[in-house]
């Protein structure tokens, strides 16, 4: 592959907490995959840093619908949805190379329903065979990311399904979810989709492995925390702007999802990293 066969990615950074704030710490390239992987996987991204001596820096991500598959020179891991805020230690020199899968896509592939996969940590060789621990376990200092894409589109082409119309068919309602200025409730969400709300949810068991009602409020907390770190808008403006009740409910998804309130996540923006000793 050609440096100009590279596709980057123009997707938003929005699972990376205080993201403009912390990534003078590591450098983040995204890249979309070859066309016949389209249904497959939404991106690759490759992370590397380099700290000075005694620096560490812990980057907290948002939780996450995607299974990823991760390298990291420690072992290579199919990592399911993750509910919670997650935190990712970095000290010295490193770098994690990544696989998001599109939700869904992996159906096929494990056993069980997506659900049942939330928050858990997997041996990658498990679902993608032996060869799979192979591909960087020399390195990747040697490597450009043309090569890792590359050597990345050429192992899992052989993990391509056809994609089913319940997969289609949930593609479509995440869309919405992501993208929908008027769908806020799992009950909107089922009559835009002309489906039962029981019906729904199953869909996202199986396929997703979080609850539409959970998703609501991710994407709809992910506008929240672009607008707060902006510092254009007030809290109850904010509120308001994002069509929650009132600014209870607002403080009360934050908390449920991060673990923190806005107050505290802005504090936590400025929170100063451990200096080099």
């Amino acid at each position: 592959m050609r440096a100009t066969d590279l596709q980057y990615s123009h997707h938003r950074v929005s699972g990376v907490m205080h993201h403009s704030d912390s990534q003078k710490h590591y450098r983040l390239r995204r890249y979309l995959p070859d066309t016949p992987l389209a249904n497959l996987v939404e991106q690759y991204w490759l992370v590397n840093w380099q700290l000075k001596n005694g620096q560490e820096h812990v980057q907290r991500n948002l939780p996450d619908p995607n299974f990823h598959l991760t390298f990291d020179g420690q072992g290579v891991k199919l990592i399911g949805p993750v509910s919670k805020v997650y935190h990712y230690p970095m000290a010295a020199c490193g770098f994690v190379i990544g696989v998001k899968f599109i939700p869904g896509s992996l159906n096929a592939l494990l056993s069980k329903p997506l659900g049942d996969y939330v928050d858990k940590e997997m041996s990658a060789s498990r679902y993608f065979g032996p060869d799979v621990n192979g591909m960087f376990e020399t390195g990747v200092d040697a490597l450009t990311d043309e090569n890792i894409v590359a050597a990345l589109n050429g192992f899992l082409l052989g993990f391509v399904k056809p994609v089913t119309a319940q997969q289609s068919q949930v593609a479509r309602l995440l869309a919405s979810i992501k993208h929908s200025n008027e769908i806020h409730t799992v009950a909107q969400l089922a009559q835009h989709a002309s489906l039962p709300v029981r019906t729904l949810q199953r869909l996202f068991n199986r396929y997703v492995g979080l609850s539409p009602k959970w998703l609501l409020r991710k994407y709809r907390l992910h506008d929240a925390l672009e607008a707060l770190e902006s510092n254009t808008l007030t809290l109850a403006e904010l509120a308001a702007q994002l069509e929650y009740t009132d600014q209870s409910h607002l403080i009360r998804d934050f908390k449920d999802m991060l673990g923190m309130s806005p107050a505290q996540y802005l504090t936590a923006r400025y929170a100063p990293e451990n200096e080099p000793k």
